[in-house]
């Protein structure tokens, strides 16, 4: 599996690890719901403020899933504005969100084992 990194403005580097954590704080972020249900039905018709909103949770998530306590507003402030670094966060959240919604969709069509 190839590495993926974000260089953060504070000078850190920090590898992307998507977790239970990280759908945890996805959940729990305000509006991801409205906006994950908008990009599975119609990810064209998604406003670039619907865009910057999605980056927005899924960077905050990933940040503390990955042991940083940070607030949303300093989640924002460490990611570097960079578009191609964005573009690969969210390449490779999609990616093993798709690997966990697999693994989960596999579960649920087994039977229980005793």
């Amino acid at each position: 599996m190839t590495e993926h990194f974000i260089d953060l403005t504070d000078g850190t580097r920090l590898d992307i690890k998507v977790n239970f954590g990280t759908l945890y704080y996805l959940q729990k972020t305000r509006g991801f719901r409205r906006l994950a249900k908008k990009v599975e039905k119609t990810p064209d018709k998604m406003t670039d403020g619907e865009n910057m909103d999605m980056c927005a949770n899924i960077i905050y998530a990933i940040l503390r899933s990955n042991g940083r306590s940070v607030t949303f507003d300093e989640a924002l402030e460490l990611m570097p504005p960079d578009p191609e670094e964005l573009k690969e966060v969210l390449e490779e959240f999609q990616e093993k969100y798709e690997k966990y919604a697999k693994k989960k969709a596999a579960k649920a069509g087994r039977p229980m084992q005793k």
